[in-house]
């Protein structure tokens, strides 16, 4: 009888687990929010506040309700390092995160496409050069586009031109989430309003008995009239 039980809870527990992060997960619009995005604390911190709306958006997909939690100020706690800046990998809950350098120049664009593919969440995109740090969140009808966390950039998603400095073709490395991460569920269907149309108009005309009850009525009119 136990066993029975045990299984019962047990099977319970599996169909929760695999339904909780089908009805929570985030659309591509809930992880465009603006407030999704965030803006630097102070100097010097791009590339922490890129990476924190990056695993904020990953979050989100993975149907994470705490997403909000996670701000500069928490990232700095768990993996930031003084004087250094952000490790080549590290872990915030249950997301790991990787580092990678680009090719350079015009080489970096595909390069970028294929992961932008392969990341909904988006990439933490470095320039040295600059130096600056985005999110670079997507890539349609040929044009890329990011959060920028600088101060003189628009809030929310932008077309990379817009970002302070940095460009697809001077960014020299990335960071991205290694662990998994679920793919943006599909919004809700609207459906459609059905409308009945007539496909001849023969059903629309009277009958050659009412055009003819028609006939008598209007000549009985004109006899009483006359």
């Amino acid at each position: 009888m136990q066993r029975r039980i045990l299984s019962f809870f047990m099977t319970g527990m599996l169909l929760t687990a695999i339904m909780i992060p089908t009805a929570m997960a985030a659309t591509a619009d809930e992880i465009n929010q603006t407030d999704v995005f965030l803006k630097q604390q102070q100097r010097g911190t791009c590339t922490l506040a890129s990476t924190a709306m990056m695993l904020r958006r990953a979050a989100l997909l993975n149907g994470d309700a705490n997403w909000n939690q996670i701000t500069e100020s928490s990232c700095r706690k768990v993996f930031w390092r003084a004087g250094r800046g952000l490790p080549y990998q590290f872990s915030y809950g249950d997301m790991t995160v990787g580092h990678a350098r680009l090719p350079g120049g015009q080489a970096n664009r595909q390069v970028l496409v294929d992961l932008l593919n392969q990341h909904p969440e988006g990439i933490m995109l470095h320039a040295a050069c600059v130096p600056h740090g985005i999110l670079l969140t997507e890539y349609k009808d040929g044009q890329f586009y990011c959060a920028d966390p600088s101060e003189f950039a628009p809030q929310g998603i932008i077309p990379i031109e817009q970002a302070w400095g940095t460009r697809v073709e001077n960014s020299s490395a990335y960071w991205y989430v290694t662990s998994e991460v679920a793919a943006p569920k599909e919004p809700p269907l609207i459906p459609e309003a059905k409308v009945s149309v007539e496909s001849s108009l023969v059903n629309l005309l009277p009958s050659s008995d009412q055009q003819a009850d028609s006939t008598c009525l209007i000549a009985q009119s004109l006899m009483a009239a006359g």
